[in-house]
Parts: structure tokens; C-alpha cells; sequence
């Protein structure tokens, strides 16, 4: 059982949480390199996270628009950034933040290096590492292929016990946006 290799981008509440829930304090032998735009929080650069981890969980934010939408705009640049950066054709990219149906399937038209999941977070600010290591379910849409590996590293880090739902895009950005 070889050591994951976990990348985090975007270090707010969710990406902590991540970054918690494999790290050494929690009994988990999981490499986590994480990078976050504002300098102070990062770790290491996108590139560094993008080439030299086998999963990355990307929680960026996704500020309402004035009309009560959903901006997807830095969820659309850091995904464009990593294609770019990206070298690798085997690792996988978790989105997390909050999208419309229809999102993570544009983005992955869109950038067609990284192979793409939405794994969806029911993450509350104030307990989002208790709640990260203590899920009732996970939800893993997209491809068939990258969301067994998502099952994978799931099964290694949390165990047989919490039911993992695995569906197409559209249905777990759904569930996700009810959630909210």
C-alpha cells in the first residue's frame, strides 16, 4: 500500500479540512502539498501540486453574482492554470466548490489534460475537520474510471463503512447544489 500523494488548492475551511484529514495527526500516511493564491497560506507552487500529486482536491470560491448566481470565474481560471501546468495523464482533480450542473463537465471540455471529478463537500465551517474525517457518504461524480480511483483513495483513508455514491456529473453537482 504505497503513500498517496495528496494535493490541496484553495486553503480555506474546505481545503484545510483535506489537508487535515490526511495528514499524520489523524493517523493517515498521506504526502499533502497545498497551494492557495495568497502567499501566506501556500505551501507550494500550483505546479508543484498539479505534477506531484496522485489526487487534488480544489476548493475555490464560488461568490454569488449580484443576481444571486453562481460565479464560477476562479473555479474556471485555477482549472485552466492546472491544464496548463499539468504533465500527467494518471492523476485525478476533485472539485469541491459549490457549481451549477453543467459546470464540471464545461470545464472538463475545456481542459482536456486533467481528468476531472466532482466530489462535493458537506463540510460546516465551524467542525469542517471532525466532519471531513467523519463523513455519513461521499459523493463522486464523473467518469467511471477517475471516480473508482477516487473510491480507491477513499476506501484507503476512511475504510468499508461510509457509503461512496458514484454517479455523472450532473447528479452529484445537483445533490451538492440542494445541499446549500
Amino acid at each position: 500500500n504505497r503513500m498517496q500523494k495528496i494535493g490541496v488548492v484553495g486553503r480555506g475551511f474546505v481545503g484545510s479540512a483535506v489537508e487535515f484529514g490526511f495528514s499524520p495527526n489523524t493517523g493517515c500516511d498521506a504526502e499533502v502539498r497545498v497551494y492557495d493564491k495568497d502567499k501566506s497560506k501556500s505551501l507550494n507552487t500550483l505546479s508543484e501540486v498539479v505534477n506531484e500529486s496522485d489526487f487534488i482536491f480544489v476548493s475555490v470560491p464560488t461568490p454569488s453574482n449580484k443576481d444571486g448566481s453562481i460565479n464560477t470565474d476562479i473555479v474556471e481560471d485555477v482549472f485552466d492554470e492546472m491544464n496548463r501546468y499539468n504533465c500527467r495523464t494518471d492523476n485525478v482533480f476533485l472539485l469541491r466548490s459549490t457549481v451549477t450542473p453543467g459546470t464540471t463537465r464545461r470545464i472538463q471540455k475545456n481542459c482536456k489534460k486533467l481528468n476531472i471529478v466532482f466530489n462535493p463537500e458537506f463540510l460546516t465551517e465551524r467542525s469542517a475537520n471532525f466532519d471531513f474525517i467523519n463523513q455519513a457518504r461521499f459523493i463522486v461524480g464523473g467518469d467511471e474510471e477517475n471516480v473508482d480511483k477516487v473510491e480507491e483513495l477513499f476506501r484507503w483513508r476512511f475504510g468499508y463503512t461510509t457509503p461512496i455514491i458514484k454517479t455523472n456529473y450532473e447528479t452529484a453537482e445537483m445533490i451538492k447544489y440542494m445541499n446549500n
